[in-house]
């Protein structure tokens, strides 16, 4: 913006509260190659979007308040170039936590 010639890295997000529910968004959807979903409950819906190498793009879902957990580590994971695997993403039996360990140092998000 000011002429640095530096490549933009915040990743962004959006999250609302409509009722007892919160929306979530974080990265660029758009983006993805492929989208795998989170069984999180029967009130959520959890989106993991991966760009055509593997790597996290987006994060996109409903859930109750307490479930926001999820969406912030998916935000972590964009930010650090996390290119994980799509049926660890989807099994709601392994610590979303447990995947920021399997990406590389952060990298530009894609324009």
């Amino acid at each position: 913006m000011l002429g640095a010639g530096e490549a933009h890295r915040d990743v962004p997000w959006f999250w609302s509260d409509q009722y007892e529910l919160t929306l979530h968004m974080s990265g660029v959807p758009l983006a993805a190659a492929a989208t795998v979903e989170r069984d999180v409950g029967a009130e959520a819906r959890l989106l993991f979007h991966l760009d055509g190498a593997g790597r996290l793009v987006g994060v996109s879902g409903v859930s109750p308040a307490a479930l926001a957990r999820d969406p912030r580590i998916g935000h972590l994971m964009i930010e650090r170039g996390v290119a994980p695997d799509p049926a660890a993403l989807a099994d709601p039996a392994r610590k979303l936590k447990t995947l920021l360990a399997s990406g590389s140092a952060a990298l530009p998000i894609a324009s």
